[in-house]
């Protein structure tokens, strides 16, 4: 009889183990509001939030590439304006009634004007990245999470200086030169023109690709959120069941002791 009591002492504290490790469980789950996965839960949290991180970091990727375009954007805006009161300098050079003295002051502003394109070019950089400077390197955005080149996008660099807009020989000290650097600032007024569309434009589709990537991410992170949530009520409901139980097996394995005494003293 005592060694049956024992026995049965010995399964009831091996179950109030089992019932406080999962009290202790289920308390944990409460207070994190992540439950536990199973292996194959695991697994797809694991991928899912791998590819929640991946398409994150493409649209941070296509954020800086942006940064880089309106920044050179913002310098052929300013290129044109300059250019532009470059091109009414010669206008006015190219006046007859003009004297050889006015032509000369006009031409010290007109060739200010153009080192300032020369300077806007070079600090169009955002990183050391610049897709205006000639020489430059062409600007690769990862745009995708696949790999390769199907999950890049290329930014091919303008390479503007005011050699290839074509006025780095202009002035307009005399009727002539002025004349010659209006249709050389003519022509240079529409490349810079072309080069913005041309940014802009892809900027329109980095953006169109940013907002897709992010979408995903969130997205996929609201998944996997949902599979590591916890049921709250369910929990709370199977904590005051296991807190019940665990009462009762205090109970019962007081009274198997309390069984076990009065059997040894039977004994004695």
């Amino acid at each position: 009889m005592p060694n049956l009591i024992s026995s049965l002492s010995t399964t009831l504290t091996s179950g109030i183990n089992s019932v406080q490790k999962s009290i202790v469980e289920t308390q944990t789950q409460l207070a994190t509001g992540t439950k536990t996965l199973n292996a194959a839960e695991v697994g797809i949290v694991t991928r899912l939030s791998a590819q929640a991180a991946g398409y994150k970091s493409v649209s941070q990727n296509i954020a800086a590439g942006t940064n880089v375009i309106n920044v050179g954007n913002t310098a052929l805006n300013s290129i044109s304006t300059i250019l532009s009161q470059a091109k009414d300098i010669a206008t006015q050079a190219a006046n007859a009634g003009l004297q050889t003295s006015d032509r000369t002051a006009l031409n010290t502003t007109f060739s200010q004007l153009l080192a300032q394109v020369t300077s806007l070019i070079a600090n169009a950089s955002v990183n050391g990245e610049n897709v205006l400077i000639s020489g430059g390197g062409n600007l690769t955005v990862q745009s995708g999470i696949t790999g390769g080149t199907a999950s890049q996008t290329t930014i091919s660099n303008l390479a503007i200086s005011v050699t290839t807009l074509g006025v780095n020989a202009s002035t307009v000290t005399t009727q002539a030169t002025a004349q010659t650097a209006i249709d050389a600032l003519t022509t240079a007024l529409g490349t810079i023109s072309t080069n913005m569309s041309t940014l802009s434009a892809t900027k329109t589709g980095l953006d169109s690709s940013a907002a897709a990537s992010l979408s995903l991410s969130t997205n996929l992170q609201a998944t996997v959120d949902s599979i590591q949530a916890v049921d709250q009520t369910a929990l709370q409901a199977k904590l005051q069941q296991l807190n019940n139980q665990q009462s009762i097996d205090y109970y019962l394995i007081s009274q198997m002791n309390t069984a076990a005494q009065a059997a040894l003293t039977i004994f004695r």
